[in-house]
C-alpha cells in the first residue's frame, strides 16, 4: 500500500471516528450524567461557631426574599431535621420551632423581623442531639417589603431550588422574579405562558389580575433537541396568579368585557367556579361539556353556571343533559381487526346506548384513518344510535370531522400558505369521509364536528420564543372554518375539543408538584403533567363560543373532596412516582391519608378549567350578539399600515405572526374578539381597528390573552 493511500485511509478513519464521537455526544444517551449547580451570585454566610464535630453542620450561602430568609445547609450526617432556629440582631432574638428541611431546598425562615445590617442565626438540629451551628449574615432593609402580601397572590406547582418565582413590587409596578436562578452546564430555557423569555432572574414586569405559567427546562443539548428522550432533561413549572386590577384601557368607542373583579382562581387545589361564580344559564344554542370536579357540589351548581352537559357518570341526571366520550373499553379494548369481523347484526347489538346529549367516539386503539370495513361497521353502529336518539349530538373525536386539523405552524408543522387554496375549493382532507362502494358514508353520519385543541409541545422554539403551542388556536380556527364550508356539514355544530394539560409525546420529564400536608405534617411531592397556560384556556373558551358552537373539555379524573390530606400513595400505585418528607423525619408514607373519609384530594391545581368557565361567562355578556350574528374579520393597523382581512386571514396571521381581529355582528350590535398569539407575555399592544361602519377605534392586547369588546355600530 502506498503512503498516499495510507494517508487517505487514515484521514477517512479519523474523520469517521471524530464524526461518530460528535454524533454520540450530541444525540447519544446522557441521562445518568451529573451536572452540578453553578453556584454564583449568592452571599456567603460567615460561620461563627460550629462546635459539633459529630455532624459538621454549617451554613454556606443565604438569600433574602422580602422578609423571608433562606440558608443553604451542609453536613456530613443525615436525619438532622427539623430544626430549631434563633435569629438575633441588636439584642433581640426571634425563635422558630420545628422548621422542616429536605434535600433539594434551603432551610426557609419565613417573615423575619430585622432591620438593615448584620444579624446572627443559630440552627439547632432536633434530629441529632448536640448538632448545631451559628453564622452571621447581612439583612437588606431596602427589599424587605418587595414581596406583596401572601393573600394577594397564589402559587402552585414545583417548589425547590430549581425554580422559585414570586411577584415583586418595585415603584408600584409588579414584576415576576426567579429567586432560584438555578443553572448548570446544560442549556436552560425559561418560558412564561409558553413563550421563551430572558431575564427572569432580574425580574420581568407583568400586570396584576392575570395567571402566569412559568416553565424552566434544562437539556444537555440544543433546546430544539428536546425530542430526544436519551438526553439529560429536567423540567419545573410554577403557576402564579396575582390579584389586582390593571390600569384602565385607552378610550375606545367599544366597551371591554373585562375579567370581572370577583374572579379569582381557587387558593387551594379544588376548583371554585362551581360555587363562587354567579349563576348564569348556558348560552342559547351553544354546547359546553364539562365534568363535575368536586364531590361536595351538586350538578345544579354546574348547570346553573353556563354548562350544558355533564359527564354521564353522574347519577340521576337526565341522559339528554349528559355527555360521554366512549373509549376502547366499550369494545373491551379489542382491536380494529376484531371489529371488522363483526356482522351487521353483531355491530347493531352494541348500539343500544342511552340518549346522551353528546356522544363522542374515541376508539384510540384503531388507526385514525379507518379501513372501508371499519367505516361500514361504524355506519351501521351510528345509524342505530341516530334512529334511536335523533336529537343526540354525535361526533367522532378520534377519526375527526371531514377536515381534520393539519396542525399548521412555522416551527416544523404544516406550512400555512399550502392551505390558502382550501378557501377557494373547500373539501375534506379526511379519507374517513370517502363514500363506500355501496354509496354509504360518514358525510351525513355526524351532526357535530370537533377540532382537537389539546396543548402542543413547547418546542421547537424559534428566535422569537414561539413554539408549536402558540399556533394551536389559529390552526383550529382555520380548520373549523373550512369544515363549515363543506356543504354536507353546514348544519353541524362546530366545537373545540380540549384538555387542560400537555400530554407528553417525547417521554418528557414529569413536573414535580409540591403538597403541604397537615395530617401527618410533611411535604409530599408527586409527579404531574405540565399545565396549559391560563391565557390559552381563556382563548379556547372565548373563540369556541363567540365564533363557533362551544367546547368539550375532557377531564381525566373523578370529583374530589375537600380534605387536603386525602392522598393515597404507593410505590406500586398509579401515577409517575412520589417523594415524602415528614416534618418529624420519621412518619412513613403509609400514614398519608390515614384519616381519609372523603373522595381523595385533587392531584393538581386545575386553573385551566376555571378559565374555560370564565370565558363562558364572558361570552355570556355578548350572548345577544353572538347568537344569530354573523362572523366578520376586521381590518387593523400594524406598523403604520392597515391590514385588510382576507378569507384566509387565520393562515396569514400564522404565516406572518400577526394579531388576529374578528367580530360578530347582529343588527347594529357588534362583539369584537382579538388576540396576539406571538408577542411576549409581558407586552401590551394598543392597536387601531376599523369597524364595519367605518369608525376607527383602539383595542388593547396584553401578552397572549384574548380581548373581548362590544359596541354599537352607526346606523
Amino acid at each position: 500500500m502506498s503512503k498516499t493511500s495510507l494517508f487517505w485511509i487514515s484521514g477517512i478513519l479519523i474523520f469517521l471516528t471524530a464524526s461518530g464521537l460528535w454524533l454520540w455526544n450530541r444525540f447519544g444517551p446522557s441521562k445518568d450524567k451529573y451536572y452540578p449547580e453553578i453556584t454564583k451570585g449568592f452571599p456567603i454566610a460567615q460561620t461563627l461557631d460550629s462546635s459539633s464535630h459529630s455532624c459538621d453542620l454549617v451554613i454556606r450561602r443565604y438569600k433574602q426574599i422580602g422578609s423571608e430568609m433562606q440558608f443553604e445547609l451542609a453536613s456530613n450526617a443525615g436525619g438532622l431535621s427539623p430544626y430549631h432556629v434563633e435569629i438575633s440582631q441588636n439584642g433581640k432574638t426571634q425563635k422558630f420551632s420545628e422548621l422542616p428541611h429536605r434535600y433539594g431546598t434551603w432551610l426557609t425562615v419565613p417573615d423575619v423581623s430585622l432591620t438593615a445590617g448584620p444579624a446572627k442565626i443559630r440552627v439547632i438540629s432536633l434530629g441529632m442531639a448536640g448538632c448545631e451551628t451559628t453564622a452571621s449574615f447581612d439583612f437588606d432593609g431596602k427589599i424587605k417589603d418587595e414581596i406583596p402580601d401572601a393573600q394577594t397572590w397564589i402559587r402552585h406547582g414545583s417548589e425547590d431550588n430549581w425554580l422559585d418565582v414570586r411577584p415583586v413590587i418595585r415603584s408600584g409596578k409588579v414584576f415576576l422574579k426567579d429567586f432560584a436562578n438555578y443553572r448548570d452546564d446544560r442549556t436552560k430555557v425559561v418560558m412564561i405562558d409558553g413563550i421563551g423569555v430572558n431575564g427572569l432572574e432580574n425580574g420581568i414586569e407583568v400586570k396584576p389580575g392575570y395567571l402566569y405559567s412559568i416553565t424552566a427546562r434544562w437539556i444537555d443539548a440544543p433546546y430544539n433537541d428536546w425530542w430526544n428522550p436519551v438526553k439529560n432533561r429536567s423540567l419545573r413549572q410554577q403557576n402564579i396568579w396575582i390579584a389586582g386590577r390593571t390600569e384602565k384601557p385607552a378610550a375606545s368607542s367599544l366597551t371591554r368585557i373585562e375579567i370581572p373583579e370577583w374572579f379569582a382562581p381557587s387558593r387551594g387545589l379544588n376548583v371554585q367556579f362551581d360555587t363562587k361564580f354567579p349563576e348564569f344559564q348556558p348560552i342559547e344554542g351553544k354546547l359546553v361539556a364539562q365534568y363535575r370536579l368536586n364531590t361536595y357540589t351538586s350538578s345544579s351548581n354546574y348547570y346553573n353556571r353556563g354548562i350544558s352537559h355533564l359527564h354521564h357518570g353522574e347519577n340521576g341526571l337526565p341522559d339528554s343533559k349528559t355527555h360521554l366520550t366512549v373509549t376502547p373499553n366499550f369494545f373491551a379494548d379489542r382491536d380494529e381487526k376484531w371489529f371488522t369481523q363483526l356482522s351487521r347484526q353483531e355491530v347493531e347489538s352494541y348500539a343500544g346506548v342511552p340518549g346522551f346529549g353528546i356522544y363522542a367516539y374515541d376508539f384510540e386503539f384503531w388507526n385514525q384513518h379507518y379501513s372501508p370495513e371499519t367505516r361500514q361497521r361504524l355506519i351501521w353502529f351510528s345509524n342505530v344510535i341516530k334512529k334511536n336518539h335523533p336529537d343526540m349530538h354525535l361526533m367522532d373525536y378520534w377519526g375527526g370531522g371531514a377536515y381534520t386539523n393539519p396542525h399548521i405552524n412555522s416551527v416544523g408543522g404544516a406550512k400555512p400558505k399550502d392551505f390558502f387554496k382550501d378557501y377557494e375549493q373547500p373539501k375534506p382532507n379526511n379519507s374517513n369521509f370517502e363514500p363506500l362502494p355501496n354509496g354509504e358514508s360518514f358525510q351525513t353520519l355526524f351532526n357535530t364536528t370537533p377540532i382537537d385543541v389539546y396543548p402542543k409541545a413547547m418546542f421547537a422554539m424559534d428566535e422569537k420564543g414561539n413554539s408549536a403551542n402558540n399556533f394551536v388556536l389559529l390552526s383550529a380556527l382555520h380548520s373549523l372554518r373550512i369544515n363549515k364550508l363543506i356543504p354536507y356539514q353546514k348544519n353541524n355544530k362546530f366545537i373545540f375539543y380540549g384538555w387542560n394539560r400537555y400530554m407528553p409525546l417525547y417521554n418528557d420529564p414529569i413536573v414535580p408538584w409540591n403538597y403541604k400536608l397537615t395530617d401527618p405534617k410533611g411535604e409530599l411531592i408527586m409527579n404531574q403533567l405540565e399545565m396549559m397556560p391560563a391565557s390559552q384556556a381563556l382563548s379556547f373558551s372565548l373563540f369556541s363560543l363567540v365564533l363557533f358552537d362551544g367546547y368539550y373539555l375532557w377531564h381525566d379524573s373523578a370529583p374530589y373532596g375537600e380534605d387536603v390530606n386525602a392522598y393515597k400513595v404507593s410505590k406500586d400505585g398509579p401515577g409517575w412516582g412520589f417523594e415524602w418528607y415528614p416534618v418529624d423525619n420519621k412518619t412513613p408514607d403509609s400514614e398519608i391519608g390515614r384519616n381519609n373519609k372523603d373522595s381523595g384530594a385533587p392531584p393538581y391545581w386545575d386553573f385551566p378549567t376555571e378559565f374555560y368557565v370564565l370565558g363562558n361567562w364572558m361570552a355570556k355578556q355578548v350572548e345577544d350578539v353572538i347568537v344569530g350574528g354573523t362572523n366578520k374579520d376586521l381590518p387593523f393597523e400594524l406598523n403604520g399600515s392597515w391590514i385588510e382581512p382576507r378569507k384566509e386571514q387565520a393562515l396569514i396571521a400564522i404565516d406572518q405572526k400577526q394579531p388576529f381581529v374578528t367580530s360578530v355582528i347582529k343588527g347594529n350590535k357588534i362583539a369584537v374578539l382579538a388576540i396576539d398569539n406571538f408577542q411576549q407575555p409581558s407586552a401590551t399592544r394598543t392597536m387601531k381597528i376599523r369597524l364595519p361602519d367605518g369608525v376607527e377605534t383602539e383595542i388593547e392586547l396584553y401578552g397572549n390573552w384574548p380581548s373581548l369588546y362590544r359596541g354599537t355600530l352607526k346606523k
